[in-house]
């Protein structure tokens, strides 16, 4: 697995048949049957852009189309819109050899996808020095092996939300500045003086609810100066003293109700519910929650910066574009994805569904949000000091595997009283065993 693996990674027909239930039934109710991908058929001039979509993010895809239909006569863009997290069925038509030319995905699955080889490697249709363009964490989470096999669209990032009422009651302030922000240790003052205060239920939550999203840990481990994997990839480095301490400091968020207890890597708590009705004082989470809290929170409300140790970390969230194995005009669907990651295009998407950019040039200079753009920018700012390092861990092939192991693990920690000790020893045998069993093949 990882760089080691990743060739022993690669999903034959019938792996992906099975993966994506064994059956092409999904196929029509897609609008792929018999022509969906370039594969099936489609004129050469003629692209199939599967996504997921909002109402705000399929306007931003069609407008995106249409400005590039009309500098490009002849050609046409099909949008395909599924329901968020679409991969069984994605799976699906790749088995099939029927995958649309272009597809959306998130960035933790992109090792999974480029190890099989369903995306296209997209050396050959860029300039040398095109990826200089980007923020260098998320460049480096669409390469595998040294070579990109998509495109960075956008990313979201997690910051603290704080219940303003509450603050200005008990005279707390908030860091203003990047660099001043909170530390483990002046975060978990905070926390203390709002338990002991009564004005809300717990002090805060960590939006890391349901398995998938467990790699969120790792930016608390990037935090505290450690690493999951080793420099190549090929090996656990989280049983030692810094991931034990790391997990410790989580542990004890639950072991002093600093957190409420429904909110654990397996629950299906919405923590945003539980911070817009005040029953907890402080959140952490990403930007997207901006639009929610805006509708749903009547108590004042407003964001700093994410926490700090040793290190600065925060979450890697956001998708990629990539060009399928299907595709007949990978030439063409290259050129559509530089358009759609282009300067102006990606600040018009961003602008228009609340996203973060990964271009140099829009970061530093931040975008005109129709809605809390001071709060917008800030997260704009927070995602700068996403590590380039955790980004490789995060897309190496067996991701998900791995995220299923923290997940497991660290609800183990936090709510049976498994030992920091051993959860860190679990952790790092589970991802053993990850790794063995690629290797084997």
């Amino acid at each position: 697995m990882g760089i080691k693996g990743a060739r022993r990674d690669r999903y034959s027909r019938r792996e992906f048949l099975a993966l994506g239930g064994g059956a092409l039934a999904g196929l029509g109710a897609l609008g792929l049957a018999g022509c969906g991908g370039a594969g099936a058929g489609s004129a050469s001039d003629e692209l199939s852009f599967l996504v997921w979509a909002g109402t705000a993010e399929e306007e931003g895809f069609r407008g995106a189309i249409r400005r590039y239909e009309e500098k490009n006569p002849g050609v046409r863009i099909r949008l395909i819109v599924a329901p968020y997290d679409n991969y069984v069925k994605l799976n699906t038509l790749l088995a099939a050899g029927v995958a649309p030319d272009l597809v959306r995905c998130q960035y933790q699955m992109l090792g999974r996808y480029s190890s099989a080889e369903a995306f296209v490697d997209l050396s050959g249709y860029l300039e040398p020095d095109y990826g200089d363009a980007f923020t260098p964490a998320l460049w480096q989470a669409v390469n595998y092996e040294g070579r990109p096999h998509a495109l960075p669209h956008h990313t979201d990032t997690f910051a603290v939300f704080y219940n303003k009422d509450i603050f200005g009651k008990l005279g707390i302030e908030v860091p203003q500045r990047l660099e001043e922000s909170w530390t483990w240790e002046e975060f978990v003052r905070v926390a203390r003086r709002l338990k002991e205060s009564g004005e809300a239920d717990y002090p805060f939550a960590m939006a890391w609810q349901n398995l998938s999203s467990a790699y969120r840990w790792m930016w608390f481990l990037f935090q505290h100066g450690g690493h999951l994997l080793n420099e190549n990839l090929t090996a656990p480095t989280v049983d030692n003293e810094v991931g034990i301490e790391t997990i410790a400091w989580n542990k004890m968020w639950f072991d002093e109700e600093l957190v409420p207890p429904s909110t654990s890597i397996k629950s299906s708590q919405l923590i945003e519910t539980l911070f817009a009705n005040g029953n907890i004082a402080m959140m952490l989470n990403g930007n997207w929650m901006i639009p929610f809290l805006e509708d749903s929170m009547s108590a004042g409300w407003d964001v700093t910066y994410m926490i700090q140790d040793v290190e600065m970390a925060s979450d890697m969230g956001g998708n990629a574009v990539a060009v399928t194995r299907d595709s007949r005009n990978p030439e063409l669907a290259a050129d559509f994805l530089k358009h759609l990651v282009s300067e102006e295009e990606m600040e018009r998407f961003c602008v228009g569904a609340q996203f973060i950019p990964v271009r140099k040039s829009l970061v530093e200079r931040g975008l005109d949000y129709s809605l809390r753009p001071e709060d917008m920018n800030l997260f704009v700012e927070q995602s700068t000091t996403v590590p380039e390092k955790m980004a490789r861990e995060q897309t190496v092939p067996n991701a998900s595997q791995i995220t299923q192991v923290l997940g497991n693990e660290l609800e183990q920690a936090f709510k049976t009283g498994q030992s920091a000790e051993e959860t860190a020893r679990n952790i790092s045998e589970g991802i053993e065993r990850i790794f063995e069993q690629g290797d084997e093949g």
